[in-house]
């Protein structure tokens, strides 16, 4: 239990694009020991959700409001223009949300980020807007890992930016800057700064292991010939793992995949080579991650922390299949032509390399797809939780959590409440509900009952969860723009769809989608990208505004 009288300290800990399967706790063979030792004090959830993409997971996170009501309806910039400046869909959290942040500092808390935010940019829109008190922060999607922060592409480069508490300091990174080991550093200068008489609210988010796939010198060479096997062999031996831990069932066959991606065996040896080379700087990344988790853990110990400090980890999507040229519409080659992607440079400063679509099969490992996508491998990600009032032990596989649980359950473990209005706005309804007596052990009621469905929308990819059921429906490239049904007890790779012969449950389904779909605003897309109409740059200027305005108290 939680000491009497004291509020407990948060850590949260988000990284990148990290596959289901990616860490040791979760059948992995990147070696993660710091994760073990949290998974091993506290609790390791199976079945734990989030969106499909990164910034909408941040905004559902940090606000406990589903989507399409936060702001983050679709991922700036891949608005159509019927949504561009439309309720919901912002690209930055709106007035009608509070964030984990604004309301512990209301109740007391310290609050601080270390990471990526990528959830506005301009004035009004940054962490220190929304709450947090200390603020070292990377406000894009993504970027090089190292000092010259390049960006993935001109559509990036507008909200290519550190934040430094309140200060751009794009250009102004020391030398030895890599975003791992500076986040994790920053966290610790603000958590040694703070007043000591304030518990803290710590968001430690890491860009690792998003693209550019990069590392030090050092750790380059980490897990040199690991994955000469390929795809297969990871595949094979982390269901091998994973059965042994009791993540998944014993008689579970190895998920087939798309069929989109090359075969293993149809590769060049050169193609080889260059394929493990990938995964090789993924895996380095990720152990750095653990390495500097184990960093922090050290310095609550030694600070007296470590006992009254809930930790949170978890991944915010699926492992990520785009390639680096899905970010410009640049060809392989011509990428090639702007980054150096010579053998000897391959993870240095100035590569652009991912790791693809079918290691990112692999790497969500045993479930189907990846990011982008609204199948359990693109929204299923691991999640453990451990420190004081964490009762609950080992593998929950029987309990469907989201990831608008997170602000619910940090606020009932500090005794705040969130109120109804906020700055003279009334807050958009919470989507999640409190972990904690079940965490705590006090009740074993489920967290979510067998009749709530839970809803997902991300770039025209729908699926609703209710019970055993999920219906699913997937946009081109990755799907054809059709529902498909299936029972997840008995099937929970998604591979057979049994829409036909259970019209009568595909309708049930198909209308929790239209309740769940009216309740929260979805617009569909109209298939003009605003992008067509408007640069980058003025697209960054302009978002964040509404062209009809958040109602005011008592509006309809």
């Amino acid at each position: 239990m939680v000491t009497q009288g004291k509020k407990p300290n948060f850590l949260l800990i988000v990284v990148d694009d990290m596959g289901y399967s990616d860490c040791e706790p979760f059948g992995g063979e990147i070696r993660t020991p710091n994760l073990v030792k949290l998974a091993e004090e506290g609790v390791r959830f199976r079945h734990f959700y989030t969106s499909s993409l990164c910034a909408p997971t941040r905004a559902l996170l940090l606000t406990g409001v589903d989507n399409h009501l936060n702001g983050l309806g679709v991922m700036p910039p891949m608005h159509s223009t019927n949504q561009f400046m439309k309720r919901g869909y912002e690209g930055t959290l709106n007035g009608s949300v509070a964030t984990i942040a604004e309301l512990l500092g209301d109740a007391g808390y310290f609050t601080c980020i270390s990471g990526k935010w990528h959830l506005g940019k301009n004035a009004g829109q940054r962490p220190e807007d929304r709450g947090f008190q200390r603020v070292f922060s990377f406000l894009g999607g993504g970027a090089s890992h190292f000092s010259d922060a390049r960006a993935l592409a001109p559509s990036e480069q507008p909200h290519t930016v550190y934040d430094d508490d309140g200060k751009d300091v794009t250009h102004e990174l020391p030398d030895n800057f890599y975003s791992t080991t500076f986040y994790t550093e920053k966290m610790i200068e603000f958590l040694e700064a703070r007043p000591k008489e304030k518990p803290f609210f710590g968001y430690l988010a890491y860009t690792a292991p998003h693209d550019p796939l990069q590392v030090p010198d050092e750790w380059l060479d980490r897990y040199s010939g690991q994955y000469d096997g390929g795809y297969p062999a990871m595949r094979m031996e982390r269901m091998r793992r994973m059965k042994s831990l009791g993540l998944i069932r014993q008689d579970m066959e190895l998920n087939p995949g798309t069929g989109q991606y090359e075969n293993w065996e149809d590769l060049t040896d050169e193609q080889k080579r260059l394929q493990a080379r990938k995964m090789e700087i993924y895996a380095a990344m990720i152990e750095m991650v653990d390495e500097s988790i184990g960093k922090i853990v050290e310095h609550l110990k030694q600070t007296g922390e470590y006992e009254n400090t809930i930790i949170l980890f978890m991944s915010d999507n699926g492992a990520n299949p785009k390639d680096p040229h899905f970010y410009s519409d640049l060809t392989p080659d011509e990428i090639d032509e702007i980054f150096d992607n010579s053998w000897d440079n391959l993870g240095r400063v100035g590569s652009f390399i991912s790791i693809g679509g079918a290691w990112a099969e692999a790497c969500n490992t045993p479930l189907s797809y990846f990011k982008l996508t609204t199948a359990d491998g693109g929204v299923q990600v691991p999640l453990i939780v451990s420190g004081p009032g964490i009762e609950q032990r080992g593998i929950i596989a029987d309990q469907l959590l989201h990831v608008t649980d997170v602000l619910p359950t940090l606020l009932d473990y500090a005794g705040a409440e969130r109120p109804e209005t906020r700055n003279g706005q009334r807050l958009a309804p919470l989507y999640g509900r409190s972990w904690r007596a079940f965490l705590e052990m006090t009740s074993r009621q489920p967290i979510r009952g067998h009749y709530d469905a839970v809803g997902f929308e991300m770039i025209e990819c729908k699926a609703v969860i209710k019970g055993c059921w999920k219906i699913l429906f997937m946009a081109p490239p990755y799907g054809k723009n059709e529902w498909h049904l299936y029972n997840l007890c008995d099937d929970p790779q998604e591979l057979t769809n049994v829409a036909d012969e259970n019209p009568d449950k595909l309708a049930e389904m198909l209308a929790e989608w239209e309740a769940y779909s009216k309740a929260v605003g979805y617009i569909e897309a109209s298939g003009e990208r605003v992008l067509s109409t408007m640069s980058p740059e003025e697209f960054f200027v302009r978002y964040g505004h509404q062209a009809s305005p958040t109602p005011a108290l008592g509006d309809d």
